[in-house]
């Protein structure tokens, strides 16, 4: 099955609708920031919208919206739904303008207590409500920021699995999820065990490089997924036609945040825009 036809089997009730929507959120104990913006998606469970700052992950976030009824799990007589986000992902897009590609997970029409004792209060998420939310409880840290960026760009490469002398024990040609600087996560049905060394080639940009697998996953609907960490050269993200502006981050990958998350559990259906 391809990817395309894949991704389009998991997002479900996903839709991408004209639709606007006022997000608040407090940028720090004094200021409060609100902007009105257009979503890019929306489901029962969460949305993806672009906004002009910054929005940590592991926050919340107030979304106000005249919220097509059908997706609310509650009020869902009242003209606008107002609903909190916990923000899932924040990647600045590439261009001159300063702007943000935010998603988020709905947790419901309240916070929790500790929100109001302080705002900027990391949470995670910790499984389902009974109406549908995401329930959340405090992040003992905050979200850690990557060193280097990811780019989500499907990438035609080469994988040869290597043994302890860097000798040829197999390859495989596989496709790119993601790129960075250090490292990619490709889906390969390489048979390779964390730790082990993998040389990677790239023809279009040029690149040939030795990485170390750091993570295998693996799902129902896909091959399984490596993750690549570079340990002899960089990729040339540069040389690629990266997305900019409304074409960046097609496909987040909730699997690999939720771990960076304190490895909540797997979540499947909110923000893949």
């Amino acid at each position: 099955m391809s990817k395309l036809k894949d991704q389009e089997q998991r997002r479900g009730d996903r839709i991408a609708l004209s639709l606007s929507a006022v997000v608040k959120f407090r940028d720090s104990i004094e200021a409060v920031f609100k902007e009105k913006t257009d979503l890019i998606s929306i489901s029962r469970s969460g949305a993806g919208f672009y906004l002009s700052k910054e929005c940590r992950v592991g926050r919340l976030v107030s979304l106000i919206m005249a919220m097509p009824r059908h997706l609310r799990c509650y009020d869902r007589e009242k003209e606008l739904y107002r609903v909190w986000g916990l923000v899932q992902h924040c990647s600045r897009l590439a261009g001159e303008r300063e702007e943000y590609h935010v998603g988020v997970a709905f947790v419901g029409r309240r916070v929790p207590p500790s929100y109001h004792e302080n705002p900027l209060q990391s949470y995670r998420i910790a499984g389902m409500n009974e109406d549908g939310t995401w329930r959340i409880v405090e992040s003992k840290t905050s979200f850690v920021v990557r060193k280097h960026p990811r780019y989500w760009v499907g990438l035609e490469v080469e994988l040869s699995a290597l043994d302890d002398d860097k000798n040829l024990l197999c390859d495989e040609e596989a496709a790119t999820e993601n790129i960075s600087l250090s490292g990619m996560a490709v889906y390969s049905n390489l048979a390779v065990d964390v730790g082990s060394s993998v040389n990677v080639e790239c023809f279009a940009p040029e690149f040939s490089g030795l990485a170390i697998v750091r993570n295998r996953q693996f799902a129902d609907h896909r091959r399984p997924k490596l993750h690549l960490e570079f340990i002899s050269d960089t990729f040339p993200v540069g040389a690629v036609a990266l997305p900019t502006e409304r074409d960046v981050l097609e496909d987040e990958d909730e699997e690999e945040e939720l771990a960076d998350r304190e490895n909540a559990p797997p979540v499947e259906e909110f923000v893949q825009v």
